[in-house]
């Protein structure tokens, strides 16, 4: 009797706890300024505390948690059937019970770190007045892509090299992008605060999924892959770090992060931003301008830009091709899928391809913002 009463007790929190996760969507959808309290006032003052205590430990916790939920499901059928064969119902209800906290714990992650963010205000609306609603010109687009470029050329020649001709990347980083962060909450007051250190995780995996970063909802941490190419760790970083800020759209982030690697003092970081703008801005340009004009800003990137703006190194993409269990095409194809489910089922209807939004902001910041 003992034992029911228990869990009888564990599903009653565990319903109680789904309720509470529906009712938060559900506000969220039908009232953005609940939404908006909830990244400034609960949000990002609970993720800088929490990020601080996951950031103790110099290992990706989320990534562990990661690979344990997936051996959990190859032992699940298992576990099941050796506890119906041999009549283990003790065994049966205690998997149970631990599964359904699993799932609910995903659930309330997820409603919490990501789903209510999704719904906020816009950006643009809530910082720029929506300035550039209006739209841009095709003119304002290669003006920006041709400047972008320009600037990443030019700190391509300052930043510091080894003897390979690979970036050096400051060794003080984490500081750097908290520094970065907290210079932009005179704009945006939802970055101000402590940054976490950001964590590498293994290059393999996250290379074969085409995964420079990752944020965890699970434990708020800022992860990045320790394969990364350097000229694109710090925006890379950037980015993550301002999920954890409550900026969960990818577009927001990307803009952050280009913002706050352009306060940097050190060229590195700068050239970091300059470069992942103007990857987001050429593919704009390929999509929206005759091709003449596409080609001409592309012959005008330096040779030294072609060889920074890389994934990974040539070599480590070919190590990864070799010893891959699963084709790096496949891996690539169900990561691009997750991503774009968990985007639509947030409530970003266009899934993936709003990180290409980015561009946007940047078009706003320059032509309505900062002039």
């Amino acid at each position: 009797m003992q034992e029911k009463k228990k869990l009888s007790k564990n599903v009653i929190a565990m319903m109680i706890v789904t309720a509470v996760c529906i009712a938060a969507n559900v506000i969220a959808v039908f009232s953005t300024p609940a939404a908006d309290f909830y990244m400034k006032h609960i949000f990002a003052p609970l993720s800088d505390i929490i990020s601080e205590i996951t950031g103790i430990l110099p290992f990706s916790i989320g990534a562990v948690l990661i690979v344990m939920g997936i051996l959990l499901l190859i032992a699940t059928p298992f576990i099941v059937i050796i506890g119906a064969v041999k009549k283990k119902k003790r065994l049966l209800k205690g998997f149970g019970i631990f599964f359904g906290w699993v799932l609910i714990y995903i659930i309330f992650t997820e409603t919490f770190n990501c789903f209510v963010l999704y719904r906020t205000t816009e950006f643009s609306q809530k910082y720029h007045g929506g300035a550039g609603s209006s739209g841009f010109t095709n003119e304002q687009l290669s003006q920006l892509c041709e400047e972008t470029i320009i600037n990443a050329n030019e700190l391509a020649l300052q930043v510091s090299r080894d003897e390979n001709g690979d970036i050096i990347l400051p060794k003080n980083f984490d500081e750097i992008a908290e520094r970065s962060m907290n210079i932009l909450s005179d704009r945006y007051p939802e970055l101000k605060g402590s940054c976490p250190k950001p964590k590498r995780v293994s290059g393999a995996v996250m290379t074969s999924f085409d995964l420079q970063g990752v944020y965890f909802p699970f434990t708020l941490e800022a992860n990045y892959n320790k394969a990364l190419s350097p000229a694109r760790v710090p925006s890379t970083v950037m980015h993550e770090l301002s999920h954890l800020k409550g900026f969960i759209r990818e577009d927001e982030a990307g803009f952050i992060s280009y913002l706050a690697c352009l306060e940097a003092e050190e060229p590195e970081v700068r050239y970091s931003g300059y470069i992942s703008a103007s990857n987001y801005l050429l593919s704009a340009c390929r999509k929206s301008l005759p091709y003449e004009e596409y080609y001409r800003l592309c012959t005008l990137i330096s040779p030294e830009v072609r060889k920074d703006n890389t994934f990974v190194s040539e070599e480590y993409m070919e190590y990864i091709r070799q010893k891959a269990v699963i084709s790096t095409e496949t891996a690539k194809a169900v990561s691009n899928k997750a991503i774009d489910t968990t985007l639509k089922v947030g409530g970003i209807t266009d899934g993936s391809k709003s990180y290409g939004r980015m561009v946007d902001l940047l078009l706003e910041y320059r032509f309505y913002i900062q002039e």
